[in-house]
């Protein structure tokens, strides 16, 4: 199960700290009115939650549902970080199959990794996703998270201007952090053959988005993906609805349209700074993009 928060609201943490607990204190049955995440740093965790168990050990996430009693069944020691918070729009997700699980997952990073860094216009509409439960299969990544947590929980414990705000920014970046770690793990988990095709295509994605200003040719394309260039064009466009190089096109445009808006590079180093050998191929490229010549750009950018 997933839960969809609507981040064009920010969530509101009540509590927010680490915790350590020892025999024999044991979790008291309850219902809270606010949704409650648990991380665990050390030690294990005996949990009941409408009657699932859980054995919660170091790295694993849970969100607990303000909708299901919970419990402790068993005592032990244990560090954790907790986090008490409320939110206006949260929802919960669930599939049918892991695989529709799987295909949603792909289509958010597809469209996030394909989209204009440099637009107001986000692909995300707002929301993020977390799991119910998670243990980060990437040690670093669990790390990471808990030292954003740190912060979070400094924040809320300085009482300083803006300090829940502060709370409740650090929360959702570590929140966040968990989605892309699960996310990672989930593709990589993959086995079907259309699967795998689509974890190229998001390998491709990363890597054109990440080295755009290099030369990249049709058998970089081939050794980066480790098939035809063909056939992994055709599944690019078919996810993309652009192919491999008209992309790759797009992005350098962009780029070059950041240059262009602040930096006073001439339009040749601009062109050859995004992946651009050919200053004439450059300004083609670039118009038929946007529609102007960079000339034409960086004097409306002037204006």
């Amino acid at each position: 199960m997933l839960y969809r928060l609507d981040t064009s609201r920010m969530l509101t943490v009540r509590l927010m700290n680490t915790a350590v607990i020892q025999p024999p204190y044991i979790h008291n049955r309850r219902r809270v009115d606010e949704f409650v995440v648990y991380i665990i740093k050390k030690g294990k965790m005996f949990l009941t939650e409408n009657n699932v168990r859980y054995t919660l050990v170091p790295g694993d996430f849970l969100i607990l549902d303000p909708d299901y009693i919970h419990e402790g069944y068993q005592t032990s020691y244990c560090e954790y970080f907790y986090i008490h918070f409320r939110h206006e729009q949260i929802q919960r997700v669930s599939y049918s199959t892991e695989q529709e699980n799987l295909m949603e997952i792909i289509a958010r990073r597809n469209d996030t990794l394909k989209s204009d860094p440099f637009s107001y216009t986000t692909c995300e509409d707002g929301g993020l996703m977390l799991p119910k439960y998670y243990h980060f299969a990437n040690y670093s990544d669990f790390i990471q998270v808990c030292c954003v947590l740190e912060e979070a929980s400094n924040h809320n414990a300085d009482h300083l201007e803006n300090y829940k705000l502060l709370t409740a920014c650090k929360v959702l970046e570590a929140f966040t952090q968990t989605y892309r770690s699960y996310v990672l793990y989930m593709t990589q988990s993959m086995s079907a053959g259309i699967l795998k095709s689509y974890r190229k295509v998001q390998l491709l994605l990363s890597y054109l988005n990440a080295n755009y200003a290099d030369k990249i040719t049709s058998m970089d394309i081939e050794e980066k993906a480790d098939c035809n260039f063909d056939y992994i064009n055709r599944v690019f466009k078919q996810l993309t609805h652009r192919t491999i190089f008209a992309y790759l096109n797009m992005v350098r445009i962009n780029h070059a349209k950041e240059l262009i808006s602040t930096t006073s590079m001439k339009i040749s180093e601009i062109g050859q700074a995004v992946g651009f050998s050919d200053i004439y191929y450059f300004s083609k490229v670039f118009k038929k993009t946007t529609g102007i010549t960079p000339s034409a750009f960086a004097k409306g950018v002037l204006k």
